[in-house]
């Protein structure tokens, strides 16, 4: 039987340009994860570098059979208003709630 693991990846602050090497690094596929929880509850904003380099995650994530789901909490809804205004909604599993999220994935993280 195959171990279910959700790994959690975490961005805060402004996500733009200048961190685009950082946001790549973050961004990679954690070995050994089913899911993926991106906890972006502390994103102050966010511009189109990161909506790239967040296609690129979800492609790399679809390829390798990985669920991705994004949290982005209820204080902040920037990256949720972006995602929609992008026209991606379509594209992520967006959630204002931890819980959903992992519901969504099928699990849950010690």
């Amino acid at each position: 039987m195959n171990k279910f693991s959700i790994a959690v990846i975490k961005l805060s602050g402004e996500l733009e340009i200048g961190r685009k090497d950082e946001i790549r690094a973050a961004l990679k596929m954690p070995a050994g994860a089913t899911a993926v929880l991106m906890d972006f509850g502390e994103i102050t904003y966010a511009d189109s570098t990161a909506l790239a380099e967040l296609l690129r995650f979800r492609a790399e994530a679809e390829s390798a059979g990985v669920r991705v789901a994004i949290v982005t909490g209820v204080a902040n809804q920037q990256f949720a208003r972006l995602i929609t205004y992008a026209g991606l909604q379509e594209a992520f599993a967006v959630f204002e709630a931890r819980a959903a999220a992992l519901n969504y994935l099928g699990g849950a993280t010690t």
